[in-house]
């Protein structure tokens, strides 16, 4: 425990102990207290407090640490298998995207009044331009990368010409 006590002085001096036991039972007195009073600021009854208190006075047999290591891998599984997200995959956005494209021009095509149509038409863009984005960003990310953007391409100031031979 000594050394414990001499490597925390150096590191945070306020958690040192000075007596050679560990706590006192004095410090866990007042710990205990600290406890109490978080419990009913969070709006636990008397009960909850005591039984949380008692709980973490027992020593866990290594079977029941088993148990709760067991469970928390069982619960941690289980938040692995989510329900998939919901969302708009590629396909789908491109389907969305051209079908209302498609009656657009339908609309175009088909109204006698072109200006009404035409503002329509500006309006529903407009609407959608958020949709176009993400469908954008979506393809630009998944789009495959050529070898050759990833190098720069170099100019030379001077001409490289192979040297002659014959004049060497």
């Amino acid at each position: 425990m000594s050394t414990t006590n001499l490597s925390w002085n150096k590191v945070w001096p306020e958690c040192r102990h000075d007596f050679p036991g560990g706590f006192a039972e004095d410090n866990i007195g007042v710990i205990r207290n600290d406890i109490v009073n978080l419990c009913h600021r969070a709006g636990f009854d008397e009960v909850d407090v005591q039984d949380l208190l008692e709980i973490h006075a027992e020593s866990l047999s290594n079977y029941e640490l088993i148990k709760l290591d067991k469970a928390s891998q069982e619960a941690e599984k289980e938040g692995d298998e989510e329900e998939p997200v919901r969302g708009l995959d590629i396909k789908i956005h491109r389907e969305c995207l051209g079908g209302i494209e498609k009656a657009l021009e339908t609309l175009k095509e088909s109204d006698t009044n072109p200006a009404r149509s035409s503002k329509v038409a500006h309006d529903v863009e407009k609407s959608v331009q958020i949709y176009q984005e993400i469908y954008d960003e979506k393809t630009r990310k998944i789009k495959q990368s050529s070898i050759y953007s990833f190098f720069k391409q170099v100019r030379h100031a001077v001409p490289v010409t192979p040297a002659d031979p014959a004049t060497e």
